[in-house]
């Protein structure tokens, strides 16, 4: 245990002067712990429901974010219309570079010819 020498007076910091007027009162001396328990409740329901808006906002949003992709159809009108082209190209004859002078088959013709190909060998 540690033992304290008496050392002399106060310093002049510990003493009050009249300038400084009448001391005031103790601040807080008794707490209301009914009003603490009040406010802290306050403080929680706060919380709480700012929490509860806060998930229920990001709910909503997000469920319209994917209708909105589910529910759209531009997508599939575009793969559509790339489908068709692609699936016309590989069914008709063209032309594809006329500097090279490169054709297009159809593909059940292309196939024919491979086979015929690897038949001759």
């Amino acid at each position: 245990m540690s033992s304290h020498e008496p050392h002399g007076h106060a310093d002049a910091w510990h003493h009050h002067t009249l300038a400084e007027g009448i001391p005031q009162h103790e601040h807080a001396a008794t707490v209301n712990t009914t009003n603490t328990f009040v406010v802290l409740l306050v403080i929680f329901g706060f919380t709480a429901v700012f929490i509860l808006v806060t998930v229920l906002y990001f709910n909503v949003t997000v469920r319209q974010v994917q209708e909105a992709r589910v529910e759209t159809i531009g997508g599939a009108q575009l793969y559509n219309v790339m489908k068709s082209q692609m699936e016309t190209d590989l069914s008709t004859f063209g032309v594809v570079d006329p500097a090279t002078k490169t054709v297009r088959i159809p593909v059940d013709r292309a196939i024919d010819r491979v086979v015929k190909r690897y038949q001759q060998r």
